[in-house]
């Protein structure tokens, strides 16, 4: 497979949400919530964003998004409630190897948005872009042992559970935790469900 030859949709709507690539206009919106959400995101943000420190630096990780968008190794979407314009978190296809070709997933809301569904619902518009768009055979999911929610998103998405790494992650306060590992294959998708 080339994927570079694959036409990839840059926004989804669904239902409830619409999801799209940040723009730089994004930047200062995206600092400030990272801010007001630090507690809840914290132990979650890959370092890039931890040592960021003012709307530059986003606007910056957002240009190296793009970047890596171009280069068909990471997807990484904003989540919006399609109604109120309210930012609610993103989702992400990363790692892919088009050899397989298989992709992974990942995603996070901010705190106020937690407990109404987005998180299944964005999981799903894009396990539908993987499989649909992209062509892939499986999608992976991992997540720490300690984050039931998403362990729950991965449940109600259809994946398989396959395996608990232990002690595979480190917390940002020195601790470790296990990582569980889950999988949906295209002959296991339902694209009502996912």
């Amino acid at each position: 497979m080339n994927p570079f030859q694959l036409e990839i949709p840059t926004t989804i709507t669904t239902e409830r949400l619409f999801l799209r690539p940040y723009t730089p206009s994004d930047a200062q919106a995206y600092y400030q919530m990272l801010q007001q959400n630090w507690d809840h995101l914290y132990e979650f943000m890959p370092a890039i964003l931890v040592n960021a420190r003012n709307a530059q630096d986003i606007a910056a990780v957002f240009e190296w998004h793009h970047e890596e968008w171009q280069k068909r190794s990471l997807f990484i979407l904003g989540i919006w409630h399609r109604s109120s314009h309210e930012y609610l978190g993103e989702v992400y296809l990363a790692n892919a190897d088009w050899d397989v070709p298989c992709i992974e997933i990942g995603y996070f809301l901010i705190q106020s948005a937690t407990g109404h569904g987005y998180a299944t619902e964005a999981a799903r518009a894009v396990i539908r872009m993987a499989f649909e768009a992209m062509h892939v055979e499986r999608v992976e999911l991992q997540c720490t042992a300690d984050n039931t929610a998403s362990a729950r998103v991965a449940e109600r998405c259809g994946f398989t559970f396959e395996g608990r790494l232990r002690e595979r992650s480190h917390k940002k306060d020195g601790g470790r935790v296990d990582r569980l590992w889950y999988g949906l294959l295209r002959s296991e998708w339902e694209p009502g469900k996912a």
